[in-house]
């Protein structure tokens, strides 16, 4: 029987599909690899039965990540349960230190690490997530904001199924609210290096504004919730307060970032965009929203925005 089971939920990537199952199959030593196909209308299919040592799992309808994860556990048989996405890679190796802290650590539900940061190629750019890797009871700082990336995770399976599994309604930030629930009542390991290479998306367009949009009112939600939990119920008001202005910030500077490289690239409607959400997220607004507001309505494209994160301060 194998210690893990690496889920892979993929829907029409057959053109990458192939390289993150390798990937996959030689991230440890004793792996099931299951595929769960979430109705792509690809080649996918095809591509999987000429696969060995591989259990492919097809969906009926196309019902989104949370859905096709969920279904992979569920059918798994090992003890441990990893996931990748259909676009990254897992790194060579990489799964067996993860599993020996589980074994030697009976009470920890989950172990991650450090990811690549990679172009649309899967090339690493040099930058890593996250710069520090929390440990122990690490609740309150995951509440502030979502530090551990899926394709590095090793859990027990038990505990994702004790914990309630992927929630769909918080897509795209169902993984934190997982994580959420399951750091509340049981500690969380790291190890500190890299273990997987995770793709980056194509360059911003109007599109992927809404979808920034979409993921950043749901990570609220998320947070919401969990300040509902007993766990956060139990903290003292002015460390709440403290929680939702961390996470407010951060996703301040972050559409005030988003924002201003859209007017460098003279795409005014994804600034506009971003802009307005910051607004509603954070009401304290700095200069740099103000200079950037005047250019998103200007006529005149902002091709001195500086690209580097911008670091701001937002009120509670």
């Amino acid at each position: 029987m194998p210690q893990v089971s690496i889920i892979i939920p993929t829907h029409n990537r057959a053109g990458l599909l192939a390289e993150t199952i390798e990937s996959a199959s030689q991230a440890g030593s004793e792996v099931e690899v299951i595929v769960v196909d979430d109705a792509s209308t690809d080649d996918t299919a095809e591509i999987c039965r000429k696969l060995p040592n591989l259990r492919y799992l097809r969906l009926a309808r196309n019902s989104g990540v949370a859905v096709a994860r969920n279904t992979g556990v569920l059918a798994s048989s090992a003890e441990f349960t990893a996931f990748l996405d259909d676009d990254d890679l897992r790194l060579p190796g990489t799964i067996d230190p993860q599993i020996q802290i589980l074994k030697a650590e009976p009470d920890v539900a989950l172990v991650y690490g450090r990811v690549l940061m990679g172009d649309s190629r899967r090339v690493p750019t040099g930058q890593v997530l996250p710069p520090s890797c929390p440990q122990g009871d690490v609740f309150w700082e995951l509440l502030a904001s979502n530090f551990i990336l899926t394709n590095s995770v090793v859990a027990r399976r038990q505990s994702l199924i004790t914990a309630g599994l992927f929630r769909a309604r918080y897509s795209p930030a169902e993984d934190w609210d997982l994580w959420l629930r399951m750091s509340a009542h049981s500690p969380f390991k790291a190890v500190e290096d890299a273990v997987a290479i995770y793709r980056s998306a194509n360059p911003a367009s109007g599109q992927a504004t809404s979808d920034h949009v979409t993921m950043f009112r749901e990570i609220l939600n998320v947070q919401a919730t969990a300040m509902r939990s007993a766990r956060a119920r139990g903290a003292n008001a002015a460390k709440r307060s403290e929680i939702r202005r961390r996470l407010r910030e951060m996703i301040y500077n972050v559409l005030i970032y988003e924002a201003g490289c859209g007017l460098a690239e003279g795409n005014k409607v994804l600034a506009r965009n971003e802009l307005l959400f910051a607004l509603r997220v954070c009401p304290f607004r700095t200069p740099a929203f103000w200079w950037l507001l005047r250019s998103a309505v200007s006529r005149q494209r902002s091709a001195t925005w500086n690209r580097e994160p911008q670091q701001r301060v937002c009120g509670d």
